[in-house]
């Protein structure tokens, strides 16, 4: 019996070691933790900031991943931060923040 399940990547960063091997990608999984992941792991051409649609797949003595870009989920979840950039509190005249 197998079981699948579907997640959310975003490439935080990608640290290259050096020029022989591949770096470190630091992936936000799901929106709740960041974990270190082999580049050779991600996509040819994922670059820092994509997301990345998982699909995991998992039964005895197997477990795979697919792992795709996906530029529409790029898309909204910029856009959606976008909207929270530009929204100002009433109270907020712009400015230097003071403390």
């Amino acid at each position: 019996m197998s079981k699948t399940s579907k997640h959310t990547w975003v490439v935080d960063v990608i640290e290259d070691v050096d020029v022989i091997e591949d770096g470190v990608a630091s992936i936000e999984v799901d929106g709740r933790t960041v974990t270190p992941i082999p580049q050779w792991m991600l996509p040819e051409g994922a670059k820092e900031g994509d997301v990345l649609s998982v699909t995991h797949e998992r039964k005895e003595g197997k477990s795979m991943l697919i792992i795709e870009t996906d530029p529409e989920a790029k898309k909204k979840m910029l856009d959606r931060s976008e909207r929270q950039v530009s929204r100002r509190s009433k109270n907020d005249r712009g400015g230097d923040i003071k403390l």
